[in-house]
């Protein structure tokens, strides 16, 4: 029988968008758990387990994008009220660039890591058009200290290990199975890199039917890259857009020191503290197909699971609450001034926080919202980091009154 927990028992969150990816990630607990019971705003379905004593909630995304991980991740929240992080796992475009782990190639994973100037995750389409140009603005939240020093760790056990296991981790999921064979390695044969200024000529023929293999890059084959998952660490894009053009992916990897684009970091790590880990499935070009999507999703599943084992399970209970600051220390004038600036005259009120990234806007947010929460018949919170994401959040609303009258009038 299936243990049940309570919602609040849950301290870490892995969340993949794609299924190929939440089945990985299922193949890698140790344990699966009873289901819970949802608020009714939450529309997130979760899979719940343990890996080696921590208990994990699986969240998956109904499409891809920033602004459904950023729902995803506000609603998941509201259920589980004791996250303290996650994970943000499943396949990416690799830029084929070479670092101190060699040359990026299909079936490697690439991990957030804050390396130059860059936190880890670069939002590259988030900006202003400026004199002509485009300028690139805000930051993203770099991955936690715990998650940092875990994947550190793995490193430093994989360099030492003889059998790697990352590798032994893959092995969980039984590609004999015949609903699981996409998850097997297609071989190194079918990895081909073409030049960049190359395109792919014909929509829906394959590579090896429609591109001149002339146009294809010469590499080293490695030995053991079958027997040996390589992990690069250092910075992830993330956007709105597919990239699927050699040229714009090596321009934004040389502005950025980018080694990996996706399209999700950047809505979760807006509000939730994340390490980003993706298995490389494509190089971002008009070659792009879907042959490597399964193994990908299973090495970046694998590493993932890994990172688990060098998380002490103490240290995760005392780390602070995403939701709100356990020691939050009071700052009474300013809640007396958003009090005083919020406060019913009979009239509409608005007060505005701005401030540097970190210095507790949200967390005062929060402190006000818990001391006068019996001040108002609701509290709705907005994500307004853009004008998509705010429109979305508005859309949302309006479905869940409708949703509310309705049951009220069938009442």
């Amino acid at each position: 029988m299936a243990k049940k927990l309570g919602r609040g028992e849950y301290k870490v969150a892995w969340i993949c968008p794609l299924e190929v990816e939440q089945i990985a990630a299922m193949e890698m607990l140790d344990e699966e758990h009873e289901a819970l019971p949802q608020p009714a705003a939450d529309h997130n379905v979760y899979s719940l387990g343990s890996i080696n004593g921590h208990n994990v909630i699986i969240a998956g995304l109904h499409q891809t994008g920033n602004c459904p991980a950023a729902t995803v991740v506000a609603q998941m929240k509201m259920t589980f009220p004791n996250l303290r992080f996650g994970l943000l796992v499943g396949i990416g475009g690799g830029v084929p660039v070479q670092t101190d782990n060699g040359m990026i190639r299909l079936g490697h994973v690439v991990v957030s890591k804050p390396t130059g100037e860059h936190s880890g995750a670069v939002q590259y389409d988030h900006g202003k058009a400026r004199e002509g140009r485009f300028q690139r603005t805000g930051a993203l939240a770099p991955p936690p200290a715990a998650l940092l020093n875990a994947a550190q760790a793995l490193a430093v056990r994989r360099a030492r290990a003889e059998n790697d296991p990352v590798q032994q981790n893959v092995k969980r999921i039984d590609t004999n199975r015949r609903r699981l064979r996409h998850f097997r390695y297609p071989c190194a044969e079918n990895d081909h890199l073409y030049h960049s200024e190359y395109r792919h000529l014909q929509p829906g023929i394959p590579c090896n039917i429609g591109c001149d293999p002339l146009q294809r890059i010469p590499r080293a084959r490695d030995d053991e890259e079958e027997m040996y998952i390589t992990v690069h660490r250092g910075n992830i894009a993330s956007g709105e857009l597919v990239i699927k053009d050699a040229t714009l992916r090596d321009e934004l990897a040389q502005q950025y020191e980018l080694l990996c684009f996706e399209m999700e970091a950047a809505g979760v790590l807006t509000d939730f503290p994340c390490i980003v880990v993706r298995g490389i499935s494509d190089y971002c070009d008009s070659h792009k197909n879907d042959q490597w999507h399964g193994y990908a999703a299973a090495v970046a599943a694998a590493y993932a699971r890994q990172l688990f084992f060098h998380l002490p399970v103490e240290e995760i209970q005392r780390l602070l609450r995403v939701t709100g600051a356990k020691h939050f220390v009071a700052r009474n004038e300013e809640l007396g001034l958003l009090h005083d600036a919020l406060k019913w005259t009979g009239e509409r009120r608005t007060a505005v926080l701005h401030g540097m990234g970190g210095m507790g806007k949200t967390q005062l947010a929060i402190a006000y919202t818990k001391r006068h929460r019996n001040d108002n018949s609701a509290v709705i919170w907005l994500n307004a980091k853009d004008e998509t994401t705010l429109k979305q959040d508005f859309q949302q609303l309006a479905q869940r009154i409708l949703r509310d009258l309705s049951a009220k009038c069938r009442d």
